[in-house]
């Protein structure tokens, strides 16, 4: 491209097409999330981090069971209100959320597992696929017009009836192994949004 007067101009505007471009692409969940902005009316802060589960199985791969508990690193300011688990793709025999009441053992409330289970055989070769985002909300700052009857935002998102809430884990089988990984800060962007 010759250089001339007109070319700031033009660099500014793909710039800022680029830009929109990116914000059109990104998580569709960033533009003002609903859960996001229901909190802020209760809380002055609320921070998002989220953690990726991509799992992918054929019939002669290995079933997939993990039990992760996730910690945010620097520590957030406030407590932890609830997880939600955005499922991306689900195909096949595949279960998440948190331990449920009829598998033996404790429920721990920051404990969650996958399951993705194999199918299929050398003649129909069926595969089973689990794509998710793990969204955990931090709040902190209760507004001063909520201080004298707090409300029970957090318990109730958590214990919807809901695989989003984490309540549809359905397989017999459960790893007592927990796996401890790190949180991603911010919401997901790029592939793993979508």
């Amino acid at each position: 491209m010759p250089l001339t007067r007109k070319t700031p101009l033009r660099i500014a505007r793909a710039a800022a097409l680029a830009a929109t471009l990116c914000g059109l692409l990104a998580s569709p969940a960033r533009a003002e999330e609903t859960d996001e902005a229901e909190l802020s009316k209760y809380y002055a802060n609320v921070d998002v981090w989220h953690f990726p589960v991509d799992y992918s199985v054929a019939y002669n791969d290995q079933d997939v069971i993990v039990t992760r508990d996730l910690v945010a690193l620097p520590p957030p300011a406030g407590k932890l209100c609830f997880i939600r688990f955005d499922l991306l793709k689900g195909e096949g025999d595949y279960a998440y959320g948190f331990k449920p009441a009829f598998l033996e053992g404790p429920r721990r409330e920051t404990e969650w597992g996958v399951y993705v289970h194999k199918r299929g055989s050398v003649f129909n070769q069926l595969r089973s696929a689990l794509k998710l985002n793990v969204i955990y909300f931090y709040v902190d700052g209760l507004r001063d017009e909520f201080k004298a009857s707090p409300p029970d935002i957090c318990a109730r998102a958590q214990a919807a009836d809901t695989a989003r809430a984490g309540n549809g884990y359905w397989a017999r089988e459960w790893s007592d192994l927990v796996v401890h990984a790190k949180l991603i800060h911010g919401w997901p962007t790029g592939p793993e949004a979508r």
